[in-house]
């Protein structure tokens, strides 16, 4: 179930939604003024590996390639 995010095409508002299915996606409305003329945006994602409450990115790790697994 991916989250997607929206911007409002007549007020500029940006918000997420959780959409179960496509329909879900076509029936987005901005949360600020109601309106439909929306649009989804590119967005970013992120992924973790292993425990520990780290990414692993943004340091050395002990395997010497700077992902910090391994």
């Amino acid at each position: 179930m991916p989250i997607y995010e929206f911007r409002c095409e007549d007020c500029g508002e940006r918000f997420e939604k959780l959409c179960f299915s496509p329909r879900d996606e076509k029936e987005a409305h901005c949360p600020r003024c109601g309106s439909h003329r929306v649009r989804r945006e590119f967005s970013t994602f992120a992924c973790g590996f292993g425990g520990g409450g780290s990414f692993g990115f943004g340091s050395c790790g002990t395997g010497g390639h700077g992902f910090g697994f391994g």
